[in-house]
């Protein structure tokens, strides 16, 4: 990775993680809905640094988080989340790009690690019943996932990643 590209990745990765605790101050209607705003940077560095710089900034936030707060049922279920996401976001941006705008394949990143949390949850506690909490996280993950689409495709419109032709 050039010195240039590592330098943004360690900014994307540090906003995420503040943004990450900063969000678990911030009152809920329900366990496990955030806003998932830490997931703007790692959209933007899908958008203009590539795939293995998104993981980059998904995994180090998950793991800074986790030693900050040492619970390993947040660690599991936020690496799930975060790989499946950034996995999902990361087809899609690249095969798919012209046919769906940042805030559609958040929208789907958010889905996916909704998904990913859900299970993950479920195992660990070993009842399938927690399967049905994922219909009120796939619904807050719809709206939470369009803005932060929306504010990913603001961040990289102003730093000249996106043309005109790639935002709806």
């Amino acid at each position: 990775m050039k010195l240039k590209n590592l330098i943004i990745t360690g900014s994307l990765a540090a906003f995420a993680l503040v943004f990450n605790i900063f969000e678990g101050y911030l009152p809920m209607p329900l366990p496990g809905i955030k806003l998932g705003a830490a997931n703007v940077f790692s959209l933007v560095a899908l958008v203009i640094l590539g795939v293995k710089e998104a993981f980059a900034v998904t995994l180090i936030r998950v793991f800074l988080a986790w030693v900050m707060t040492g619970n390993w049922f947040a660690l599991l279920c936020s690496l799930a989340g975060g790989l499946m996401s950034a996995s999902v976001m990361s087809f899609i941006y690249t095969k798919y790009r012209e046919d769906f705008s940042l805030p559609w394949i958040s929208v789907a990143g958010a889905w996916a690690f909704n998904a990913a949390q859900v299970s993950v949850a479920a195992a660990m506690v070993n009842d399938i019943r927690v399967l049905l909490y994922a219909v009120p996280l796939l619904a807050a993950g719809t709206a939470a996932g369009w803005a932060v689409g929306w504010l990913a495709q603001i961040l990289c419109l102003r730093v000249g990643s996106l043309d005109g032709a790639d935002h709806r």
